[in-house]
């Protein structure tokens, strides 16, 4: 690009920072200095067509800002960068705005196809990249084509590989520091992938990647892409690009805490240190049983896995400000969608075998650097595995509900009633309202005969929350499961709770918070 090329290009994203723009021109806006330099590459056209072309460009964006605009204070750094984007979270946003994303022209192309990475930005907690399919003839292909989605609730899709295709992020020894996810698709399809989140934005999309504890130990990292099939297109597009981080490892700033408080269930808890890196915030936790919990323990088959050892528990505390405003939590109320402390990400390490003593890190956007900030417990949640059943006439529940409960959790069954559903079956449909964790109560089926009836969980419009109890912590809602394999009403069911989430509380430990800007 000549010195005319490089003046226009500052020029028309000096002029983007201080005028509205509407949501329409930012895919547009932000591609615009990329297409420039890639103009600049070819065959330069003639000196008047050239500039005929950029103001061409200039009046563009500016009908579109008169055809329904908005304030956009971040523009001028959105068209750097893709991470500065409203529909990604404000971390990734002021790491982007900071500069440590970096651009990057890797790209490979096979059988008339180019996938394109254009952008990446990480530090020890996660890694995205931005990347682009395109044909020979300029067109973008949708680069969600590389996935299988599927909608776990309102607004809230799922992608997963599909076709061999591999992505994930090694360091500079080869080994993978993404971490990894099992999941169970509604086609029955099991899938482990590394990629956290896919985000979406035509004819881009990113991908997100969170990183294990090891990485930190790496000042470069390599996103490693390998696809066979595009569409219905087969072939080899294999990418390995270069990350570096050291940048945002310097950025980093580890604060130790090492407090340790013992639960009233006897778990022990070590708030070990808080780490501000640029995109998160984050606490390190080790938590193990003592001899007083495992006694405790002992009486209580509810409390294990079998075959594997302790079942699932989980930290639940705030992070307040001076004034005792709730900056970040991991309460259930938080973890709502739209919810800016919510934890963005818990990473555990423990034995497949014992999970007696596990190491936790609980990521956040960043917390404020200025506020004296204090982590106040709340108690631990538990997975249990209850194992209780209720036995009942279908025919008689509109006039006889039945109600059960398990430690705070109650599930009252209402109705059951057999109907066709979206795909043509016959099914029956029992509807259960729940005071219960979000992810209410897993159930089995049965009737008088034993058959055990297989339940449809795949449709999440089933459930209704109708609203939340602050002091116990649970969802009141209306949850109506799909039970295929009933052709009749029986005269008689068993409702079987299999796992459960339950609360416990103790609100007895305050730890303050070190900030980065203290002495």
């Amino acid at each position: 690009m000549n010195v005319q090329d490089d003046f226009w290009k500052r020029k028309i994203g000096k002029s983007l920072d201080h005028i509205q723009v509407p949501e329409s021109i930012f895919t547009f806006a932000k591609e615009l200095p990329y297409r420039m330099e890639e103009q600049s590459r070819q065959k330069p056209p003639r000196k008047s067509k050239w500039k005929k072309w950029l103001a061409i460009a200039a009046a563009s964006i500016t009908i579109g800002i008169s055809a329904g605009a908005y304030l956009s204070p971040t523009f001028a750094a959105y068209i750097k960068s893709f991470f500065v984007r409203p529909d990604l979270d404000e971390g990734l946003q002021i790491a982007a705005k900071e500069g440590f994303s970096e651009t990057t022209e890797a790209s490979v192309t096979d059988n008339g196809i180019t996938l394109k990475v254009k952008e990446v930005m990480a530090d020890a907690n996660r890694l995205i990249l931005t990347y682009s399919l395109e044909k020979e003839n300029g067109e973008f292909i949708d680069p969600t084509i590389l996935f299988e989605s599927e909608e776990w609730g309102p607004g809230r899709a799922i992608y997963f590989v599909k076709d061999l295709n591999t992505f994930y992020i090694t360091d500079k020894d080869g080994d993978i520091v993404s971490t990894s996810t099992n999941y169970r698709t509604k086609k029955g399809r099991f899938v482990t992938q590394y990629i956290n989140r896919v985000f979406p934005h035509y004819p881009y999309a990113d991908l997100m990647f969170e990183l294990n504890h090891s990485a930190s130990d790496s000042k470069q990292l390599f996103a490693n892409i390998s696809i066979n099939k595009i569409g219905s297109t087969k072939g080899k597009w294999n990418l390995k690009v270069p990350v570096n981080i050291e940048k945002s490892i310097k950025a980093t700033k580890t604060l130790p805490i090492n407090k340790e408080y013992v639960t009233s269930e006897g778990l022990a808890i070590t708030l070990k240190n808080v780490v501000y890196s640029p995109t998160l915030t984050s606490l390190n936790f080790e938590t193990r049983w003592t001899e007083k919990g495992k006694k405790l323990m002992k009486g209580h088959p509810e409390y294990f896995i079998q075959g594997i050892g302790y079942s699932y528990h989980g930290l639940l505390y705030d992070i307040v400000d001076s004034k005792g405003n709730i900056v970040a939590t991991t309460l259930p109320k938080g973890r709502d969608n739209g919810t800016k402390g919510f934890v963005l990400s818990e990473h555990n390490q423990y034995s497949p075998r014992q999970i007696e003593k596990v190491d936790w890190r609980h990521s956040f956007i960043p917390l404020p650097k200025g506020e004296k900030l204090t982590f106040v417990f709340r108690g631990i949640e538990r997975v249990e595995y209850p194992n209780k059943s209720i036995a009942f006439n279908p025919i008689k529940l509109n006039e006889q509900p039945v109600t059960f409960d398990y430690k705070g959790n109650s599930f009252t069954i209402q109705n059951f009633r057999l109907e066709t559903n979206k795909d043509g079956k016959r099914v029956g449909i029992l509807q259960i309202e729940e005071k219960a964790h979000l992810a209410g109560g897993h159930f089995e089926l049965s009737d008088e005969h034993g058959n055990i009836f297989t339940i449809n969980t795949k449709d999440t419009s089933r459930v209704s929350i109708i609203g939340y109890d602050k002091q116990t912590m649970t969802y009141h809602m209306k949850r109506e499961l799909e039970i295929e394999g009933i052709e009749k009403i029986p005269t008689q069911l068993t409702l079987t709770l299999k796992t459960a989430t339950v609360f416990y509380k103790d609100g007895n430990w305050k730890v303050p918070i070190p900030s980065p800007s203290e002495k």
